[in-house]
């Protein structure tokens, strides 16, 4: 990937400003002017965006920053700014997002019981510490990986390790995380010491700010495409952060939403850790939104989403970076992913109508089986695939009792087949049963 053409130089746009503005230019140049600025373009993508047109970019570009800089809102920190343009359409998207989230009690309404609710929240903890670890290079399948932590198994290698780690971390977040609470150094070094545990060959670095420079970002091709501040303004970068993160600004106000990006825009920026920045980022993103909150994002795998363009997530990094720390490129695209990974979830709800009504139905007709174990025939009856105690307790989130007790009874009523692998009881589905029940 390579890296974006730095746009032209404030002095050079204020000069050609000074020698070509006019009236009739500006008219000329205004319907690609409304689109750079409704669309938010990075100078790099003009050529393409434009391409065929007769237009002097740079002229073009003079009144975009005119209009950016006017609009922007300033965020210092350590001698740092960083600029944010609130735009109708992030304005849109943020009111979009704020009323499809407010429907999260329509979601809790169509789950029929406390069960299912956590078995939908386990399997989101999961795509997201599976997806944000695959954006850091665990090679690790999302089959394995989820097959890996339903069976509660140990981690194999390091891929295995990361995945079962970000996992740990985002189910400590949500358990952990009370509404209000003040973002601190300590928690982020907590977050990051939970995330990398025993994946460093130096065990030091866990949770551990960096103490050189050494940590550089490089692209696919070995490039670098971002050298971090320096390691001895870490610790002060970082508490600036935690200060812009607890303040309720006086002049403007930002949205939960848009600072939780910043938030992760800063964290991959300071680069503070020697490994697992990305991953402690995305984790900290979820922790700002559950403790203003917004709990319902819970559900939601955003990572997922960004993971499906990578290229996309490095160019909004290095487009803000290469304009004047412009963090609203890096906004606009989160926007987008939450959007993504929102309408994926809302899918999801609405598949869940008829299999609850059937999991409802079911119990009617079948007084002896709760919730639990008729949601449980349904997915093996699907995935065709036995089940153990531990995956059990995984999928529903309960006591390994309780998972124990629920299969158990559906093999002395006859639903399921139990055998062993070693010392390991295994669950196996009797297909003819499963089907005279479900009819």
């Amino acid at each position: 990937m390579r890296i974006p053409e730095k746009p032209p130089s404030d002095e050079e746009t204020q000069k050609m400003l000074s020698e070509q503005s006019d009236v009739k230019t500006l008219e000329t140049i205004r319907q690609y002017l409304n689109t750079v600025n409704s669309e938010y373009l990075h100078w790099d993508e003009l050529p393409m965006r434009f391409k065929g047109a007769v237009l002097n970019f740079k002229l073009l570009w003079g009144y975009v920053s005119l209009f950016r800089d006017f609009n922007a809102r300033a965020i210092k920190i350590n001698g740092m700014v960083l600029r944010y343009v609130q735009t109708p359409q992030i304005e849109k998207s943020l009111h979009d997002l704020d009323m499809r989230i407010g429907g999260k009690m329509d979601f809790e309404s169509e789950m029929p019981s406390v069960d299912l609710k956590k078995k939908y929240l386990v399997n989101s903890l999961m795509e997201e510490a599976i997806a944000s670890s695959q954006l850091e290079g665990a090679a690790t399948s999302r089959l394995a990986a989820k097959q890996m932590l339903r069976e509660n198994r140990k981690p194999r290698n390091h891929s295995e390790k990361m995945i079962l780690n970000n996992y740990v971390t985002m189910t400590y977040i949500k358990e952990n995380t009370p509404p209000n609470q003040p973002l601190t150094s300590e928690i982020i070094k907590e977050i990051h010491k939970r995330m990398t545990k025993d994946t460093f060959e130096n065990k030091s670095y866990e949770g551990t700010f960096r103490t050189d420079n050494e940590v550089k970002v490089f692209s696919q091709e070995g490039q670098i495409v971002h050298e971090p501040p320096d390691y001895k303004n870490v610790d002060n970068l970082i508490g600036q952060v935690c200060s812009f993160v607890n303040s309720d600004s006086v002049d403007y106000y930002i949205h939960p939403i848009v600072k939780a990006i910043i938030l992760h825009f800063m964290i991959g920026y300071i680069h503070p850790f020697n490994d697992g920045n990305g991953r402690t980022a995305r984790a900290l993103f979820y922790w700002y939104l559950i403790s203003q909150k917004y709990n319902y994002l819970e559900y939601i795998a955003v990572s997922t989403a960004i993971k499906n363009a990578p290229g996309q997530y490095a160019r909004a990094y290095l487009y803000s970076e290469t304009d004047h720390n412009d963090v609203t490129y890096f906004i606009k695209f989160n926007l987008d992913k939450i959007d993504i990974a929102l309408s994926s979830f809302e899918k999801y709800v609405e598949k869940t109508r008829s299999e609850n009504k059937k999991i409802l139905e079911t119990i009617k007709n079948n007084p002896k089986l709760n919730i639990r174990q008729v949601d449980v025939i349904i997915v093996m009856n699907k995935t065709d695939r036995p089940i153990t105690i531990n995956e059990m307790q995984e999928r529903y989130n309960v006591s390994y009792q309780t998972a124990r007790t629920d299969l158990l009874g559906l093999e002395k009523l006859g639903y399921l087949h139990m055998n062993t692998i070693g010392k390991q009881f295994i669950f196996i589905l009797d297909k003819e049963k499963c089907m005279s029940t479900m009819k």
